[in-house]
């Protein structure tokens, strides 16, 4: 039962290691090895997966994404990349000839490495970025029992990650039962600062980053006295139709666009509607191109080596029971952009609407409590049917809904080996584990490795976080004119600490801005209510305001007699002539264009009198 499934608490043997200060990667540290167990090594891209590369252990790797494998491979070409319908005859060619073999393999093909291997005794395999057996079973579950039944047979196993929380969730997974745990404590960490932004239409910030791109209004810093231009970024998205949608609505073309998805025939066919391939990661050093597209599919454990890249993360999560999305990956993101000259990766920004993050905690629970319960009452009709037609196509409506929608809306899955339906306690646990890591994980920054050699930019100062940060918010808020106009004028007040950053930045991108802040004041302009039309007009007005008072003072000479009518109309003759929008009142040609006038009775042809100016 689920109960009996989720709630197996057990005392796992902990050891804390501290990494010695001098020590920036793990294969800098003299004698260390990757432990028998699960591994918290504290901090993405510390080096990890490459000191199971580099050791004198034969060593398979499996990853649950094929692009971080194919992505180690071309850093390390001397290892067996193994996907896919890879020939088994290689393989045993490869174990045969190696004295330490290093094999990388998919999640789902371990089984097929394991049982060309006789004898395992010398073998050690790592899991890297294990957290994927818990987050990618909201939508399938059969890679990972197949391949945690091949890990049995292997006497060393480190299940390694670096992501948080999984403490809590290791007393609610059975086959962690018993197995030795080893955190990491770092002494030169840092904090990725996490700009969160809530949209309603979180794709549409992802447009309007490309099109201030495009428009060439990057963000930028101030380093050391001189100007550094944000000219790349890397966009996270959650599926690979976003990345389409976005592609066809701003006419990317394919010089400019790196799309990293994931590898298969509906994805390159998608794709290809907008002439576009898959990509690759640029290793370092190869030219990266100016938009970087990534779905969750692609990018873990990978490295990016952009010199001015900034990195944002769009989560388009349209209902309250999803399945995880890009959102539980901000750690990783967080570490993938590797090169210290990158002054833009200690950033993150995040845009997302309305999910179960955001609800109380109270109400998620309610939530989760109540379809536990409607998942346990189908499992039990299901399993009470005993009509043989009936019952092969609810397996087969199960699985299909399961390929659909994940467990979306019921927990319920058939189990082949034990020829029952019955509740997925990993996928119930994955909606918990989606919910902690999005609601508690990433309030106050991401924790990521501290560069030792980062010695030539000084980022401890706050002020160009703040420059940066106002900027990338100004992007992806997708602000109306007046929003954009209003905050300018905010930040020209001699109160407002920051802006003078702000701004410099806004008069280079949006010279409109300071021109008519120039020309009429922060108290102008809020009474014009930052709309631009009415600047515009006010602007005329000031430019045409020589001709005006010319032609206001042709219209209405000295001695003549007007009435107030007659001056409204002349008034409005003129303003519209001149193209400037504006109402004639007869006060204000005294006013604005120095007219004197007093005012009298003008008696009419039928003898009525009406209000009017004699001018003088």
């Amino acid at each position: 039962m689920i109960d009996e499934d989720i709630n197996i608490k057990f005392q796992f043997k902990m050891t804390v290691k501290n990494v010695p200060e001098n020590v920036e990667y793990l294969t800098d540290w003299v004698g260390f090895e990757l432990p028998n167990g699960v591994f918290n090594k504290g901090i993405t891209a510390c080096g990890a997966t490459t000191l199971a590369i580099k050791d004198e252990h034969k060593t398979i790797i499996c990853s649950p994404r094929n692009n971080l494998i194919e992505n180690k491979h071309a850093q390390h070409p001397e290892t067996l990349l193994v996907t896919g319908r890879f020939p088994e005859y290689m393989i045993t060619e490869y174990i045969d000839k190696t004295e330490h073999p290093k094999i990388l393999v998919s999640y789902d093909s371990l089984p097929k490495v394991a049982k060309l291997i006789a004898d395992k005794t010398e073998w050690r395999v790592v899991v890297d970025e294990f957290q994927y057996l818990l987050t990618d079973s909201c939508m399938k579950s059969e890679v990972e029992i197949r391949l945690l039944d091949s890990l049995k047979s292997f006497p060393y196993v480190t299940y390694m990650s670096a992501t948080p929380i999984l403490k809590k969730y290791l007393d609610e997974i059975s086959w962690l039962k018993d197995l030795p745990y080893m955190e990491l404590e770092w002494h030169n960490v840092e904090k990725v600062r996490l700009i969160r932004q809530q949209s309603k239409r979180p794709i549409d910030a992802a447009l309007q980053i490309v099109r201030s791109y495009q428009n060439g209004c990057y963000p930028r810093m101030e380093i050391n006295g001189d100007v550094v231009y944000s000219k790349e970024c890397v966009i996270y998205l959650n599926s690979v139709k976003n990345i389409v949608d976005i592609i066809k609505q701003t006419d990317l073309q394919p010089e400019e666009v790196n799309v990293i998805v994931g590898n298969s025939v509906d994805n390159d066919n998608l794709l290809a509607k907008v002439g576009h391939k898959r990509g690759r990661i640029p290793l370092e050093r190869e030219p990266h191109k100016m938009y970087t597209f990534c779905t969750s599919t692609a990018f873990a454990g990978c490295d990016f080596y952009s010199t001015c890249a900034s990195s944002f993360v769009i989560s388009d999560s349209k209902r309250i029971n999803t399945s995880i999305d890009i959102a539980t990956d901000l750690l990783q993101i967080a570490g993938r952009q590797r090169l210290t000259e990158n002054p833009f990766r200690k950033h993150l920004t995040f845009v997302y609407n309305l999910n179960k993050s955001e609800l109380s905690e109270a109400e998620f629970e309610r939530q989760l409590d109540e379809k536990l319960r409607l998942s346990k009452l189908e499992v039990a009709d299901y399993n009470a049917t005993n009509d043989k037609i009936l019952r092969d196509k609810r397996i087969k409506d199960t699985r299909l809904l399961q390929k659909i929608k994940g467990y979306e809306d019921s927990f319920i899955m058939y189990d082949e080996d034990k020829e029952e339906f019955t509740v997925n306690a990993m996928a119930y646990l994955n909606e918990r584990y989606a919910y902690d890591l999005q609601r508690h994980n990433y309030m106050n920054g991401l924790v990521v490795r501290q560069q030792l050699n980062e010695r030539h930019y000084d980022m401890s100062e706050p002020l160009r976080y703040v420059e940066y940060e106002e900027q990338l918010l100004s992007t992806v808020k997708k602000e109306t004119f007046a929003e954009r106009m209003e905050h300018y004028c905010d930040c020209k007040s001699p109160k407002c600490i920051f802006g003078m950053i702000f701004t410099s930045w806004a008069d280079e991108f949006y010279p409109d801005m300071k021109m008519y802040y120039n020309e009429l004041g922060g108290d102008r302009i809020k009474a014009l209510g930052y709309k631009e039309s009415a600047l515009k007009n006010a602007i005329l007005i000031r430019q045409q305001k020589p001709r005006i008072i010319y032609e206001m003072r042709n219209a209405f000479r000295s001695g003549e007699q007007w009435t107030n009518g007659q001056i409204k109309a002349k008034m409005n003759e003129i303003y519209s002539r001149l193209g400037v929008k504006k109402n004639g009142v007869a006060t204000h040609l005294e006013r604005d264009y120095g007219i004197r006038s007093r005012e009298i009775k003008i008696v009419q042809a039928d003898g009525r009198r009406k209000n009017g100016l004699e001018f003088i």
